[in-house]
């Protein structure tokens, strides 16, 4: 899964919000363009990241 995620730069410090999210690189990469042509504001910067859910690991009972 990729991520869109906006960027705010303020004076000190940053703020991250996740703006959208797909499974495809291709169509990330299409929105992320769409994103920053719209995007007016100088100080707002969008990027993609690429997103794994952790691994989870079950234990199963020697009885099953």
């Amino acid at each position: 899964m990729y991520l869109i995620i906006r960027e705010i730069k303020l004076s000190n410090t940053s703020l991250f919000n996740v703006v959208s999210f797909i499974d495809n690189l291709d169509k990330a990469n299409d929105m992320l363009q769409g994103y920053n042509l719209i995007e007016q504001e100088k100080n707002v910067v969008y990027s993609i990241v690429k997103y794994e859910q952790p691994l989870k690991l079950e234990r199963k009972e020697a009885n099953e």
